[in-house]
């Protein structure tokens, strides 16, 4: 028999209630667990009238309600019962989507859609997780909320409902037009079919397909008795399955897998109903220990702790608070792709159209053109990079956020290209040959307001004028690095004054206006290579130095050549001992005493090259005292005038011609000590030609790189001193050059030189004379052996550290920058300063010496000459 319904007096349950009428029957109130997510409470009245059928039928609620019957309440606000419900689990063999790739198994055992296994809010993996942390490829993808704090899965945008706190997810979402002769239009413009109208089910989001709908069905079932399993089927479907047990409220009911018993109740509930925030059970217990809930086997709805059964996903009825249940229901994977909802990675063409809810698509290298994604409308993500593609067509995608292009063939962008992606927010044009950057200046007003990253990463551009970003005024992030952009020009009237981050790493960056970031307020942050970039002179008032990433110059400061005073008083010191003391030799060998040998001329040779390196000291003195106070702005015109050309090429000529003739003053010396009485040694002709032959060497291999073909290297203006030392891991253009000088060839020579004063300590104790007093050679022995290790030494402090120095750089040790400075001012003039001393000054006082020695062996002789004729008379006279 029907039941009429009274909306004015209409049940509203919270547990079964039992109330038996005048007439005899007896109704039973259950909640309808279908209806639990609506806004208006609900519940079923089972009427069992004996001895005929029972009759369901579902009663709304108004907000007058007679007040002899419960009314759904929130959980929060009722007590709850400390008995828990147990869920009877599937069997392994009852769960089909353990099987399925649209879902993944979660840490917890509970299964999730594999778009959401990266989702914090399907409890499915850590946030940690190397899957998604992007350390494993491809991994879920994921919408960053314009709040920057939140992620929503790709597939879960523009999906009619706002998943960000600030909205961002949907705010900019342009929908297919609803055809409402065939469809219903939800408040919220979502499309459902108008069969869903009035179906007792929510199909709108909101609810807004049965807020109209004021009738209720009425629907006979068989008789039953209890026990019964309660399954609600749909919204117009109840079935109650009869369990073959007799009930007691003392033994538990044998209640099939996924249901559950209340306690105290005969009837089993299924497991959806459990942690759903509607008490099911008289007790409540449904709504116990939620926070510890877990149903390994069952899939877990999103946000919730709803769980259910493979039967109940996709079976038309959205059991999920947030309708994920029904979601990609009919979805399939293309061949060649790996798909997370509505997100494809793909490596090869397929047909894109056939797709048309895509929200993200990464086809990196797959072949893919514009064209083929001209459909997919409610794209938010796409990248095309490394397709080849040569030309780009009008690209008409209104919901497009992200778009990557890089590594392709394309040589121009203009904006028409872009005039059809209103709501672009980044775009990639990395690694292009481009020749034209938005050439027609034709950008629609919202796209210029929407804009904020642009990245033009590895396009070569030379010379990069800030104007032409004047069409997106509002551009936050500009990415130049590895651009080669040697000079960066503004017109502050047309640069945009949004702009927070500017990375320009990789780019020399030679020349910019001293106003280049004057202008830029809200500039946060800068990436650059070039320190100049970072000087405070140079940033907006208020910017924080730290945040101003850029290597320091290991010379150089925003202010001085030297960046330390220690620097520049060593520098002075090691200048004057270099010119002083070789010009006092080079007077004395040369004017006060004569060239008789080899030796007098490789001296004079030695001391003209260190000369050079006492002029080039003084050049870079020179220039540090002119630019001091304001180098910043004259770098790059002292690096690369011929002053310090010169200065680089007189250091490299007096390194080298230096250390050549040393060697050559060791091998005189060796085969003068070693063949005592042999004629093979250096005569004042040919010490001259190896003299001059050692210059040619010195100055070719200081010209090289002045040479057309090298001249590209910039060798000596590379840094303010105007000499690269290979000493750190950073590559330069001749680098290999500077290496093998610096680093190789000197290294040879220094062991040559070490080899062969050993040879002439032994050389000299070999061939002492036998008759001579022994305390007197041994005297002798150690002001050689002490005159030797001195030499020897000098070389090494010299030469050494940077030979080690850059075979540790060129296998990747890191090497500070400082170094570098430190070395050119410290190690390479060393030997200049110190040869005078060495070579001459102390050859001087060991001549002061031997002469005093002689004068007293001709006064001892004298007087034993004395002595025995003084003998030699007291004997006559005997």
């Amino acid at each position: 028999m029907a039941i009429s319904v009274d909306t004015n007096h209409a049940v509203c349950c919270r547990y079964r209630q039992t109330w038996q009428h005048a007439d005899g029957s007896i109704a039973y109130y259950i909640p309808d667990l279908a209806m639990y997510k609506y806004s208006r409470p609900s519940c079923i009245k089972l009427s069992i009238d004996y001895p005929h059928n029972p009759v369901l039928s579902p009663l709304i609620c108004n907000k007058h309600f007679d007040a002899d019957y419960i009314c759904e309440l929130h959980p929060r606000a009722q007590s709850v019962r400390e008995e828990t419900v147990k869920v009877v689990p599937l069997g392994s063999h009852q769960s089909s989507l353990t099987n399925s790739t649209n879902f993944v198994l979660c840490s917890q055992g509970h299964l999730s859609h594999s778009f959401l296994s990266c989702d914090l809010q399907s409890a499915c993996l850590e946030q940690r997780s190397t899957s998604c942390s992007g350390v494993v490829m491809p991994h879920p993808p994921s919408f960053t909320c314009a709040n920057g704090r939140q992620s929503v899965p790709f597939t879960l945008v523009c999906d009619f409902r706002s998943d960000c706190i600030d909205n961002s997810d949907e705010s900019f979402c342009h929908h297919l037009p609803c055809d409402q002769t065939v469809n219903f239009q939800c408040h919220n413009g979502q499309c459902v079919k108008r069969q869903a109208v009035c179906n007792d089910a929510e199909d709108c989001l909101h609810g807004g397909d049965e807020d109209l709908c004021t009738t209720a069905s009425f629907f006979p079932i068989k008789a039953v008795t209890w026990p019964v399993v309660i399954n609600l089927e749909g919204p117009r479907t109840v079935r109650l399955v009869p369990i073959n047990t007799t009930y007691s409220t003392d033994q538990p009911l044998d209640c099939p897998p996924a249901h559950f018993q209340c306690p105290d109740s005969g009837y089993c509930l299924s497991v959806f109903t459990r942690c759903n925030g509607v008490y099911d059970c008289q007790g409540r217990q449904d709504e116990a220990d939620c926070d510890r809930y877990t149903c390994p086997g069952f899939y877990r709805c999103r946000a919730s702790a709803v769980c259910l059964t493979a039967a109940e996903m996709c079976d038309g009825v959205s059991h999920c608070p947030q309708h994920d249940d029904e979601l990609l229901c009919d979805s399939v994977c293309p061949p060649g792709c790996t798909c997370y909802g509505h997100a494809f990675f793909c490596g090869g063409p397929f047909q894109a159209g056939q797709f048309a809810e895509l929200r993200y698509l990464h086809a990196n290298g797959s072949g893919l053109r514009p064209a083929d994604v001209s459909n997919n409308t409610m794209l938010v993500y796409l990248n095309l990079a490394s397709c080849a593609l040569r030309e780009l067509s009008h690209l008409s995608l209104p919901n497009l956020h992200i778009l990557h292009l890089g590594d392709n063939h394309l040589t121009e962008v203009s904006d028409e290209h872009l005039f059809h992606l209103p709501n672009l927010r980044h775009l990639s044009l990395a690694g292009n040959p481009l020749t034209s950057i938005f050439r027609k200046q034709r950008v629609a007003p919202v796209l210029s307001s929407l804009l904020h990253s642009l990245d033009l990463s590895r396009v070569t551009i030379p010379v990069f004028h800030m104007t032409a970003l004047s069409p997106f005024p509002n551009i936050e992030v500009l990415n130049l690095s590895d651009c080669e952009v040697d000079t960066l020009s503004t017109d502050r009237l047309e640069t945009p004054t949004s702009l927070h981050v500017l990375d320009v790493r990789g780019c020399p960056l030679t020349y910019f206006p001293r106003d280049l970031l004057q202008g830029l307020g809200q500039l946060r942050e800068v990436m650059a290579d070039n320190y100049k970039l970072c000087c405070p002179v140079t940033l907006p008032p208020g910017f924080n130095l730290a945040d101003c990433r850029a290597p320091s110059d290991e010379v150089s400061s925003c202010d001085n050549l030297l960046r330390s005073h220690v620097y520049r008083v060593f520098l002075a010191l090691f200048a004057a001992l270099a010119l002083l003391g070789n010009l006092t030799v080079f007077v004395a060998r040369v004017f006060l005493n004569r060239v008789r040998n080899g030796f007098d001329v490789f001296t004079i040779t030695l001391c003209s090259s260190d000369f050079l390196m006492g002029v080039y000291l003084a050049i870079i003195g020179v220039a540090d005292r002119h630019y001091m106070g304001s180098y910043l702005w004259n770098d790059v015109s002292w690096r690369r005038s011929a002053a310090c050309k010169v200065a680089g090429f007189l250091c490299m000529t007096s390194n080298e011609v230096s250390a050549l003739v040393v060697c050559l003053i060791t091998l005189d010396r060796l085969l003068v000590l070693r063949f005592p009485f042999s004629r093979v040694r250096f005569s004042k002709k040919t010490g001259a030609l190896a003299s001059g032959t050692v210059w040619v060497v010195g100055v070719v291999l200081a010209l090289i790189p002045l040479l057309p073909p090298t001249a590209h290297w910039g060798f000596y203006s590379l840094n303010g001193i105007c000499v690269p030392l290979p000493i750190t891991r950073e590559e330069f253009l001749g680098h290999n050059y500077s290496f093998s000088l610096f680093i190789v060839f000197n290294f040879v020579l220094f062991m040559l030189i070490a080899v062969g004063q050993l040879l002439i300590y032994q050389s000299v104790q070999k061939n002492s004379l036998k008759h001579a007093d022994v305390t007197n050679q041994s005297s002798k022995d150690q002001r050689l052996a002490r005159r030797l290790i001195t030499i020897a030494m000098s070389d090494f402090l010299c030469w050494f550290p940077v030979g080690l120095l850059g075979i540790l750089s060129s296998a990747g040790q890191p090497i500070s920058g400082e170094v570098n400075v430190a070395l050119a001012i410290f190690a390479l003039p060393l030997n200049s300063a110190i040869n005078p001393f060495l070579y001459t000054v102390n050859r001087l006082l060991e001549k002061r010496q031997m002469e005093r020695e002689k004068r007293l062996m001709e006064q001892l002789t004298v007087q034993i000459k004395q002595r025995a004729v003084f003998n030699e008379q007291d004997s006559r006279n005997v």
